[in-house]
């Protein structure tokens, strides 16, 4: 999962966390999923399958929870997953607060993508991302913790110079990017595109209801054999219609959840192209030569998972891959546990663009 999925070495499970398994080997799942809870009274021992409990030092209130996936999840497995955990919440006890210290994290699966696909995936993101953030909630708009593309055009440029360069992985273009809505610096540590937008979850139906948007776009984004076809049909349909295009049968109900016009929908679609258009034809996408994969995907290392619930440690280097597929060099295995800041904290202090 994110940076925030690393279990401390004293909470590491004899099951791999999700995001350990994206970063070192090829998994079937999809996605994984970060919930976040502030409230009363939370299960932290214990915790129903396939979920885990995490501490999160910038969530208050009188108790809170991290809970999180062990392992990936095909996209049909999250429905009964998500309920699940929140049939463990109520048969616990545990009185949710409506706080906007909590979010909801997405992570999908693009360890074993080529750029084109990522490309076409970020493009598609960025046409619908401002209706879909309103759709998310009015304090995640222009949150410093899930920034959108147009709240910070260096993001996109990021992209761009990831997309464009195959001299160089993506972490050597992503540093600073944690904490975009669509943060591709995931990709350098786990393998995974992470969603950060979402809101902090009173129910699981509208996580479910989240995770099947972003299900519908990643599934679109491997439909195109080039990036530019994208912008192509923007131009062919219509703002208005593509929109309808990449939510599909989800469209009507984000709709309804937003105060926007037809007008402010079209107007949102050619912000949003606009920065696609930057990564759609940063380069010739017929020129692309896709890699052949072999070994670790991630083009990484394998790891060898301890019995007795210790840390996983490194056991050997893979060959190194170019920046030409989504994953970067080898870099050492690190337990790195980091979180958002607290809010309230008289520590939370921003100096040149840095916490």
């Amino acid at each position: 999962m994110s940076h925030k999925a690393f279990l401390p070495a004293n909470r590491v499970s004899s099951v791999l966390p999700m995001c350990q398994i994206f970063r070192t080997r090829p998994v079937d799942g999809q996605v994984g999923i970060e919930i976040e809870l502030e409230g009363n009274k939370f299960k932290k021992e214990y915790v129903v399958s396939p979920w885990a409990y995490v501490e999160d030092h910038s969530l208050r209130g009188e108790d809170n929870a991290e809970y999180i996936l062990r392992s990936p999840i095909q996209f049909d497995e999250v429905p009964e997953s998500v309920r699940t955990l929140w049939d463990m919440i109520e048969d616990y006890g545990t009185v949710l607060d409506d706080s906007n210290r909590t979010s909801v994290h997405v992570h999908l699966n693009f360890g074993q993508a080529y750029k084109d696909r990522v490309c076409c995936f970020v493009s598609l993101f960025y046409i619908v991302e401002e209706i879909l953030m309103e759709w998310c909630g009015d304090h995640r708009i222009g949150n410093l913790f899930c920034l959108r593309g147009k709240d910070a055009p260096g993001i996109v440029t990021k992209i761009r110079d990831f997309l464009s360069d195959d001299e160089r992985g993506v972490s050597a273009v992503s540093e600073g990017l944690h904490y975009a809505n669509l943060n591709i610096h995931a990709l350098a540590k786990l393998g995974s595109i992470e969603i950060r937008g979402m809101r902090g979850a009173m129910d699981p139906e509208t996580v479910i209801t989240w995770v099947s948007i972003l299900e519908r776009i990643y599934k679109l984004s491997n439909t195109y054999d080039d990036p530019r076809q994208i912008c192509e049909g923007l131009s062919g349909q219509g703002p208005l219609q593509f929109v309808k295009h990449i939510l599909g049968e989800h469209y009507e109900l984000v709709r309804a959840g937003i105060s926007f016009t037809d007008q402010q929908v079209t107007q949102s679609a050619w912000e949003g192209i606009r920065l696609a258009q930057d990564l759609c034809y940063c380069r010739d996408w017929s020129k692309y030569v896709k890699p052949d994969l072999a070994g670790d995907p991630f083009g990484r290392r394998e790891v060898q998972e301890n019995p007795y619930g210790a840390a996983p440690t490194p056991n050997a280097f893979a060959e190194a891959w170019h920046g030409s597929v989504v994953s970067a060099s080898p870099v050492p295995f690190q337990q790195e546990y980091t979180s958002e800041p607290d809010y309230d904290s008289d520590d939370f202090v921003i100096e040149d663009g840095e916490w």
